[in-house]
């Protein structure tokens, strides 16, 4: 059996994009993947029970037959697991990647948030779970420093060394490329670190999309439900871009304006008349009158009624970063594509051991 380690360093990296795009591409080769995330990071209450998001997520977009509890089996918002040894842990584990193993041809192996294990409360690591698998190894990292990141590829290497097919370094700034790409990867190639990729800074990587706000509002859609999966840029509660019909909507005083991204090769800079409306939030709880809804209809925009305040519901949406959804194939693709242009992904998984099942 085969296993694949795959980890972050933590503070939205892209863990789950990462994974995602991993796992679709070994099943369009071919292969026969399986998966588990042993340690939940993100509750969410699904079909009357407590279970992590990305087994949620990965469940169905890997239409996965084990229940939920096999996929994650100790969830950061149970206690009970805790009080139990490190080795009982692991031998659990260890046991249950195995079953999840059979008849796969490799077994993805999400980590918890953070490799470096810093947390006392979190009985049992990372790098000692991969070690016991003999597990190939994946890092995702955030750039963050270029010091900060030398620090954490040298560490992570001096504790996996071998182990370690690739790492990624995501989410760079523009003006940090040039710098990365002729100073820090030879420095790293000249130790022995893989660095299979450095991934730019992409803001269609980082939207939030009508559904996910829905969702985090627990609101509910009025009208332009075709167009949930719309990705929003930017909000204000400033009435500048509405136009034509949509001025109806300067009298509703309790809203929040949802403003489409500019297309990437425009720039971010454009001038306010150039942004588009990807929807409305009507905050209080206050259905609007029929003209009002009638004018959205006709103009195809998304409404969106939450009970929440103006000020609530703006503060709960920035405190609520996006997380993957079964309905984020656009943005795997593009994270995909975004690696294609180097042949990173392919090359990174041609690195990885597969014994077929």
């Amino acid at each position: 059996m085969s296993f694949l380690f795959i980890g972050s360093t933590g503070d939205r990296a892209g863990h789950s994009l990462l994974t995602w795009a991993i796992a679709q591409r070994l099943l369009e080769k071919g292969l026969k993947v399986g998966f588990i995330k042993p340690f939940g990071t993100h509750p969410i209450f699904t079909n009357g029970t407590w279970a992590d998001h990305d087994a949620v997520l990965f469940k169905e977009v890997l239409k996965l037959q084990e229940p939920l509890d096999r996929i994650c089996p100790y969830l950061v918002s149970e206690d009970s697991w805790r009080q139990k040894g490190a080795e009982e842990i692991l031998r659990a584990i260890k046991s249950l990647t195995g079953e999840l193993s059979e008849g796969k041809d490799i077994l993805i192996i999400m980590g918890s948030k953070h490799i470096f294990f810093d947390d006392t409360s979190w009985p049992f690591p990372d790098v000692p779970l991969i070690t016991e698998l003999n597990a190939d190894f994946v890092l995702v990292s955030r750039y963050r420093e270029t010091s900060k990141s030398l620090y954490s590829f040298l560490s992570i290497t001096s504790m996996l060394k071998d182990r370690i097919k690739g790492i990624i370094l995501n989410r760079v700034p523009p003006e940090k490329l040039e710098e990365i790409r002729n100073d820090m990867i030879p420095s790293l190639s000249e130790k022995g670190i893989p660095i299979t990729d450095v991934v730019p800074e992409d803001p269609l990587l980082s939207f939030t999309s009508l559904r996910e706000m829905g969702s985090v509002l627990e609101g509910e859609f009025l009208c332009g439900k075709e167009s949930l999966d719309q990705s929003v840029g930017r909000m204000t509660v400033g009435s500048t871009d509405l136009t034509d019909d949509l001025r109806l909507f300067k009298r509703v005083n309790n809203k929040i304006i949802l403003l489409e991204p500019f297309p990437p090769d425009e720039g971010i800079h454009e001038p306010s008349a150039r942004r588009k409306i990807a929807g409305i939030i009507l905050t209080g709880g206050r259905k609007p009158a029929e003209p009002i809804l009638q004018v959205a209809k006709k103009a195809q925009i998304p409404l969106l009624l939450t009970k929440e305040d103006t000020f609530s519901a703006l503060e709960r949406l920035e405190q609520s970063p996006p997380r993957l959804s079964p309905h984020d194939e656009g943005k795997v693709r593009h994270f995909t594509d975004l690696m294609d242009r180097n042949a990173a992904l392919d090359s990174l998984l041609e690195s990885i051991r597969v014994a077929p099942g």
